[in-house]
Parts: structure tokens; sequence; C-alpha cells
């Protein structure tokens, strides 16, 4: 049974002897495949994906020079770092290897110290490189009020929560009474209120001791986060507590002792309107019924539309289990 923690090592060489070689050092450290052709090392890599390839370069169907431009052609499996293992000692070996999009290029035999050290190092920057690259892209996609991620990272923050079946409760969060809010006090005072509720998510999970969740700003006043299932009801309390306990402080202080103010209804009406509350749907995104992200985001509005029309402040969990 493969260990899902572990990084996955490729060896592509059509000598037994030496995969066994390589096998034998690296195999405490990672999991390892091998091949014994470029063509079964491609199969290997779109069903397996490894994190590193070693590859020959003279081998039976297609060399490794051949097999390493495939890889760097495809945008999917581009970023997977090559490094090429063989006899074949002269410069412009080397040279054409490195030009292919190799990230390195070790001469047979092989000091079984500097394999190591090498393999090592270049699975710790390709993940530095990835995590630079999963930031960046964060960073693109981010809220410029909140800077937290936006539509496209949490599509697929979700999407990845559901193929890994990860028990996770994604809450999708809404404030009430918001328009009325930023139609009497203006827009810089609504973004301050937004921001406010950014960080009372936050805090919510802090409190309850939550440190693997993601908070992501759809837009408006709406926001997601992702939690844990077990941790879903005690944080949306918490979160609860602080926003109705801090929502007051943005009001003046008449709105605030009467907990209400007069504003204009969508058909420029004078209404009176209660003071600014959140409300929460909770939905178990680990249910079967769930494949993709949008039938999470149809059930999350589904949810929200019976938390909306509670009074006040409040978390409705959805209770599906069957496909309707």
């Amino acid at each position: 049974m493969l260990k899902c923690n572990r990084e996955k090592v490729l060896i592509v060489d059509d000598a037994i002897d030496s995969i066994k070689i390589f096998v034998n050092l690296l195999k405490d450290d990672y999991d390892t495949f091998f091949a014994k052709d470029g063509e079964k090392a491609l199969e290997i890599v779109y069903e397996n994906r490894p994190d590193i390839i070693l590859l020959d370069i003279v081998m039976p169907k297609i060399d490794g020079y051949e097999v390493c431009q495939r890889l760097k052609s495809d945008s999917r499996v581009a970023d997977i770092p090559v490094i090429f293992i063989s006899s074949k000692n002269q410069v412009e070996d080397e040279a054409q290897g490195l030009a292919l999009g190799a990230i390195d290029y070790i001469q047979k035999p092989v000091s079984p110290a500097i394999l190591k050290a090498r393999v090592k190092n270049h699975l710790r920057l390709s993940s530095a490189m990835k995590e630079l690259k999963r930031l960046y892209n964060m960073a693109l996609d981010a809220s410029p009020l909140t800077g937290l991620p936006g539509n496209n990272s949490i599509a697929k923050h979700i999407e990845a929560a559901i193929f890994n079946g990860e028990k996770l409760c994604v809450i999708y969060s809404d404030l009430d009474n918001f328009k009325a809010f930023n139609d009497k006090y203006g827009f810089a005072k609504g973004d301050e209120v937004i921001i406010f509720t950014a960080h009372v998510m936050e805090m919510g999970l802090k409190a309850n001791g939550v440190e693997d969740y993601f908070i992501g700003h759809i837009g408006g006043d709406d926001f997601i986060i992702t939690l844990p299932l077990n941790k879903a009801n005690d944080v949306a309390e918490s979160i609860i507590v602080i926003f109705d306990d801090g929502i007051l402080s943005f009001y003046n202080a008449e709105d605030a002792a009467k907990k209400s103010i007069v504003s204009s209804n969508r058909q420029g009406e004078q209404q009176t309107f209660p003071i600014i509350s959140i409300s929460m749907a909770g939905v178990d995104i680990s249910l079967p019924i769930y494949k993709k992200y949008i039938q999470i985001n149809d059930a999350c509005s589904d949810v929200k539309k019976k938390a909306k029309s509670i009074e006040g402040s409040c978390f409705v969990m959805d209770k599906r289990r069957v496909i309707l």
C-alpha cells in the first residue's frame, strides 16, 4: 500500500541492475516506480503523477530525450522535474538534456550520496516553486478589499477537497440588511463592515483551535469557509457571538441603541431595518451526492435561503443525505 504523503520517484532505465540500485537507494524515503522503456514511462507518468523522474537516455522504442521533450511540451506534466542519469558523458549530451528542460544531468556510475542529495534538493525546490505558483495565482484572484482568495481559488479548493474525499464542511455566509446600511452610512463604511466580517471569521476559527481552514471572499458581503466537519457548529456559534457583539460599533449611538435604522428600501421608500446580522449555511461536502463544485454552490444557496428566513444571526446545516 502506497503512503499518500510520501513523494513519488519514477525511475526509467532499460538496465534492470540500475533500476534495482536506484530503488534500493530511494525506497526508504520515497514511493518508487520504474519503467524499462520510454513508452511505459509515459504511461506511468499520466497514471501516477510522480514528483520527480530519473531518466536514462539510451533505451528501446523511444529514448530519454524524446520522453523528456514530450513531457515538457504537455502543460499537465511539464512541471515534473526530470534528472537525466546516463553513461553518455560528452558535454554535448548534457547540454542537449538540459536544453530539453531537464533540471539536472548525472553521469553513470552514480555516487549514492550524490544521487540522494540531488533528488532531495530538487524535490524541495520543486515543492517551493509549486507553493510560489499557488500563492501567485491566489494573489491574482484575491479580493482587493480583503486580500482573501476569490472565486477561482474557491472553486479549485473545493473541487480538490471533493476529489480527495475530505471530511469538510463548507459554510457560506451572507450579511442581512447590508444594503440598507450601505445606503445610509455609505460604501466606505460598508467596506469596513466587510473587512470586519473577514476578521470575525478568522477569530471564530482560531477561538476553536481550528488551524486547517480556508476562507474565501466570493464578492460583496458573501464569504466561504471550509473547515473540519466536526468543528462547524462550534465555529459558527463563535462567529455569531463575535459578529453580533462587534457590529454595533459601526452604527451611530442612536441607531446602536435602537438596534435599527431608517433607510430606503429597494422601491426607494423609507423603511425601518434591523441592524446587520450574519446568515450562514453549512454543507457537508464529503457526502457522496456531491461530485462537483457547482453542486456544493447550489446546495449552499438553497440552505442560505433557509438561514436568511430566520431573524437575526444564525447557522443552518444542510440535512440532505440522498439525491433528491
